[in-house]
């Protein structure tokens, strides 16, 4: 007998309501949920993944995203601010004088219209406006002109789409002109309200992120805050909260294996409005908890534990 050779097995929201339905025994095979009853389940559903987040279901969620600093600054919104996933580096091929809008770049690949572009200026700032064009393999048109001299060999950058605002950052590392990596401290605000010297210029090694509990803010605090001639990105891992189940062929921000802790899990959350008796419900929960605890304890980092003994005495 063949195997079928695919691994593209997908589940919708639609099949997560419908099958946690048949758990409860509301509903029989086969047969149509009602479309006023969809509501309430996917508002369950939503809320249901995103209290994960808390439990431990974030590997999959987590990003590494760009924060690109400017001098002298020291607080950054990670929702409005430019901070992005995915991003292309150039250089200036030659040098552009204050005002230009027409910018030679070494390469213009992964560019496009509407692109957010970075220059970096002689005096450490990089000037952001957007594409107009991408008018050869080395030349770019871009909105706003430049607002300073730039030299030849400049960094320039450019993105389309600025990263989600984070939950948490797990890690982070600053990342020098060179492309060099170094790993700086996540430190609480009480440590950040500490610093003396909130102005001091020089490398960052610590940062404060503050979600502050919406969606649409998120504020990085960044110390020292940046000299800017050496360094003008901070590279972070991020956790995030997984997509919403906006509509019925949606298919879950969570890996395959968690398909039946995704069913199981809403069977339980939706028991009490069901009227499900208790001793069901108990049942119910019971098979939800160890769906989602083996989901859990399969999605974990793969690396190693050092144990270290303390000196003897």
């Amino acid at each position: 007998m063949a195997v079928s050779g695919s691994k593209d097995f997908s589940i919708t929201r639609a099949d997560i309501i419908e099958a946690a339905l048949r758990k409860i025994g509301v509903y029989d095979q086969g047969e149509a949920v009602p479309g006023e009853e969809v509501p309430d389940a996917a508002l369950a559903l939503n809320l249901m993944v995103k209290e994960w987040v808390m439990d431990g279901a974030d590997i999959f969620l987590r990003t590494e995203s760009t924060l690109f600093l400017q001098p002298d600054t020291q607080s950054y919104n990670l929702s409005t601010d430019h901070i992005t996933d995915s991003y292309v580096e150039t250089t200036l091929s030659a040098a552009e004088a204050s005002g230009q809008t027409v910018i030679s770049v070494t390469s213009s690949t992964g560019m496009t219209a509407n692109d957010n572009i970075g220059i970096k200026m002689d005096d450490n700032t990089i000037h952001w406006s957007t594409i107009a064009s991408v008018d050869s393999s080395i030349q770019v048109t871009i909105n706003n002109a430049t607002d300073d001299d730039a030299a030849s060999g400049n960094k320039v950058y450019a993105y389309t789409t600025k990263s989600d605002r984070p939950q948490k950052i797990l890690y982070a590392f600053r990342s020098d002109k060179n492309g060099f990596d170094t790993e700086i401290s996540v430190i609480g605000e009480n440590e950040y309200r500490r610093q003396s010297n909130k102005t001091a210029d020089g490398a960052p090694t610590e940062i404060w992120y503050n979600p502050q509990g919406n969606q649409a803010t998120g504020k990085l605090s960044v110390w020292p805050d940046n000299g800017g001639a050496d360094w003008d990105k901070i590279v972070l891992i991020a956790q995030h909260l997984p997509d919403d189940f906006d509509a019925g062929a949606n298919n879950p921000d969570f890996p395959i294996e968690w398909g039946n802790a995704l069913v199981w899990g809403l069977a339980a959350e939706l028991c009490s409005e069901y009227s499900i008796p208790e001793r069901e419900q108990t049942r119910i929960w019971s098979i939800a908890n160890n769906k989602l605890q083996k989901a859990l304890d399969y999605d974990v980092e793969n690396a190693s534990v050092i144990f270290a003994m303390d000196g003897m005495r």
